[in-house]
């Protein structure tokens, strides 16, 4: 039977319901098959010439391939053989598999130096893409293959080969000739003992004893983490490090978001800095913080279900926080989980939330320019009058007082 790739790619259309392109090997035969409103000519599917290189690098390929553009794009590339020969590939895509946030979709323009007048445009063009995880699209690569070559392939068979793909290994010549550097110039990494000793005093909150590593020297070297740039080297140590760091310090009780959003501050903070010296004290300081951090939160140290019922609570301040929707979270009985909570911590839940939101107050107060009545709507607190009356409570002043007294120190 002749190929026929226009019927085949509406019926895949049809299944997938993914916008798809055939390229044939003869550059003539090109055509897409399911047209698409979006046109920008930085996006690989309005750009044939990009679409071309993506199919060329996996040209001797004979499975499904899923790549990835710069951009987050997501493509299967299927090739079609007859006669052992590959005669051109569908194409299906775009997808994207997660919903991507704003801060990231800023960081993609400005890295490819997307002119500013277009990136609300591409920003538009990335939430419009059809959400699909990378397990389906290997699914879809497997059905495509089986339609188009006859041939049934194994999904693991066609993950590792995908994998590899994406791999460039280094040399062995190149690792030993390293190792051997190493060895001639005593270049010694920090025993696994030392490592343990510094993550279990982060894991029990114990500052004074981590401050007294660093004073004594007990750290040692870590090695080198980019041949090219020594700033670049000591960066990407400090970030190894406090992803560490932070791992050690929920298994010692801190709040899992708490302990990533902390991970992600520092992280921002140590790539801004183009001095070697403050990249080491921000590491430093980031691992005696997060000790800190660790030693408080253990002072309150809770059965499970508060523990889980707390760490909720500081994930959602800036919400409605019914004591039915906290039960729920925790598998309690309301009553049963207000009873226990007051036991454990000798307050109620409802005080709790309202410490916490108060804390959270003077943050904002502390730390922006917004107005008391922006920053109580914010908190869920939608009578002004009460927030401050709350916060006057808690903090033994009015905001606005907070506040110039603050400014005033």
């Amino acid at each position: 039977m002749e190929f026929n790739p226009a019927f085949l790619a509406e019926s895949i259309y049809e299944s997938l319901l993914l916008p798809v392109y055939w390229l044939s090997e003869d550059v003539t035969e090109d055509k897409e098959f399911i047209e698409s409103d979006v046109h920008l000519s930085f996006s690989a599917i309005h750009n044939p010439e990009y679409l071309r290189q993506l199919i060329k690098r996996t040209w001797d390929k004979t499975f499904p391939v899923i790549q990835t553009t710069e951009f987050l794009e997501q493509f299967v590339l299927q090739p079609v053989y007859s006669e052992g020969k590959r005669i051109g590939t569908f194409v299906v895509g775009p997808t994207i598999d997660h919903r991507v946030a704003e801060e990231t979709i800023r960081n993609l323009m400005n890295d490819s130096e997307v002119p500013t007048k277009l990136q609300p445009i591409w920003a538009d063009y990335l939430h419009s893409l059809t959400i699909v995880s990378k397990q389906r699209l290997f699914h879809m690569g497997l059905m495509m293959h089986w339609i188009v070559n006859r041939e049934a392939l194994e999904l693991t068979d066609v993950l590792e080969l995908n994998f590899r793909l994406g791999q460039r290994f280094v040399s062995e010549e190149a690792i030993e000739l390293s190792m051997s550097d190493m060895k001639e110039f005593a270049s010694l990494h920090t025993s696994p003992e030392i490592e343990q000793i510094l993550l279990r005093h982060i894991k029990n909150g114990d500052k004074s004893a981590l401050k007294n590593m660093f004073v004594m020297g007990s750290i040692g070297e870590a090695g080198t983490l980019s041949k090219r740039s020594h700033l670049r080297s000591r960066k990407n140590i400090a970030i190894c490090g406090i992803a560490v760091a932070v791992r050690a310090a929920i298994e010692g009780g801190l709040y899992t978001e708490l302990a990533y959003r902390l991970s992600d501050t520092y992280i921002q903070h140590i790539e801004d800095l183009t001095d070697v010296r403050a990249v080491e004290t921000a590491m430093i300081d980031a691992f005696l913080d997060i000790a800190g951090r660790v030693s408080e939160n253990r002072k309150g140290a809770v059965s499970k279900p508060i523990a889980k019922c707390r760490e909720y609570i500081y994930n959602h301040l800036y919400e409605a926080l019914p004591i039915a929707e906290l039960a729920e979270q925790t598998g309690l009985n309301g009553t049963y989980l207000s009873s226990l909570f007051k036991k454990e911590t000798g307050i109620t839940i409802t005080t709790f939330i309202q410490q916490e939101k108060m804390e959270e107050a003077k943050k904002l107060l502390d730390f922006t320019s917004e107005s008391v009545s922006t920053i109580a709507t914010r908190l869920n607190y939608y009578d002004q009058t009460h927030f401050i009356k709350s916060f006057k409570k808690h903090a033994g002043v009015t905001p606005k007082q907070y506040r110039d007294r603050k400014k005033l120190k």
